[in-house]
């Protein structure tokens, strides 16, 4: 989990953004703890909460990077 230099659109609080690698790439969840915003970007453009979670049920997508 990283913190954003770039403040929320909304509000200009900062940002909490989670990176999740799937079978169609990186996908990232953005999120303002103070006003509640939340939105997906892939390479830096928009993408909707449907597409990540289709992304997910595609069977090439990987579930998790276990390394012992």
């Amino acid at each position: 989990m990283t913190m954003s230099n770039k403040g929320c659109p909304a509000c200009g609080a900062p940002l909490v953004m989670i990176s999740i690698n799937v079978g169609a790439g990186e996908r990232v969840m953005c999120s303002c703890g103070r006003c509640d915003q939340r939105w997906w970007q892939s390479d830096g453009c928009l993408i909707t909460l449907e597409g990540v979670i289709g992304d997910f049920a595609r069977p090439e997508a990987p579930r998790t990077n276990y390394r012992p």
